[in-house]
C-alpha cells in the first residue's frame, strides 16, 4: 500500500529521484469528469519537464477489473488483491531503487502503476519472479521512453495541481475515504 519509508538509498550525491524517494511524500486526488470519477494517488514533489537521468522508461503496469467505460471502481475483494499485488510490486522494483513509482490511477475499470526506470526488461524479470495468488496477476504492461517524464506531467497529473486543493491530501490515512466502495 503505502511503501513510505523503506528504500535504502545509495550514498553519494543526491539527485532529484533519491530526492523524492527520500522524502516519501504523495498525493490522493478524488477527480471527477465527464468520464467518471478516477483516484490519483501520486509522489510528490513532481518531477519532470526536464530530463530526469537514470530513469528514461515510463513503465505502466495495468489490471483491468471491469469493463471498460463502466466507470466502476474496484469491490473491497478486489482492491484487497491489489493491495497485496502493489506492496509485492513496490517490494520488487523499489526496493533498491532500480525503478521510482510516481502515480496510481485508479480509473473506468482499472487500475495503473506508472513507474519510471532504465531497464524494463529487469523490470520484467522482477514482476515475473513475485509471488503470486493461485491464479496469475491479471495484469498488462507497457513501456514508453519518456526521459521527461512528460507521461506522468501531460497525461496523468494533466487535470491536476500539484498544490493543495480541495479534495486532495497528504496523509494516507485522510486518503482512506476515498477508497471505499461508491
Amino acid at each position: 500500500m503505502w511503501p513510505f519509508n523503506r528504500i535504502r538509498l545509495f550514498s553519494g550525491a543526491p539527485d532529484p529521484v533519491h530526492e523524492l524517494i527520500r522524502g516519501d511524500q504523495a498525493r490522493v486526488v478524488k477527480h471527477t469528469s465527464a468520464y467518471g470519477m478516477a483516484l490519483i494517488r501520486f509522489r510528490t514533489p513532481v518531477l519532470g519537464g526536464v530530463e530526469v537521468p537514470g530513469y528514461s522508461w515510463r513503465l505502466a503496469v495495468f489490471w483491468a477489473y471491469a469493463e471498460a467505460d463502466s466507470g466502476a471502481l474496484p469491490s473491497s475483494q478486489v482492491r484487497e488483491a491489489m493491495d497485496v499485488f502493489e506492496e509485492r510490486l513496490f517490494e520488487a522494483l523499489g526496493h533498491d531503487a532500480h525503478a521510482v513509482w510516481v502515480a496510481v490511477v485508479t480509473f473506468d475499470g482499472a487500475r495503473q502503476w506508472v513507474f519510471y526506470t532504465d531497464d524494463v526488461e529487469e523490470c520484467g524479470r522482477r514482476i515475473a519472479a513475485m509471488p503470486q495468488e493461485n491464479d496469475p496477476y491479471p495484469i498488462e504492461m507497457e513501456a514508453a521512453k519518456d526521459p521527461k517524464w512528460l507521461y506522468l506531467r501531460e497525461e496523468v497529473l494533466a487535470t491536476v495541481e500539484y498544490g493543495a486543493e480541495p479534495g486532495a491530501t497528504d496523509n494516507p490515512d485522510d486518503a482512506q475515504h476515498l477508497r471505499e466502495d461508491h
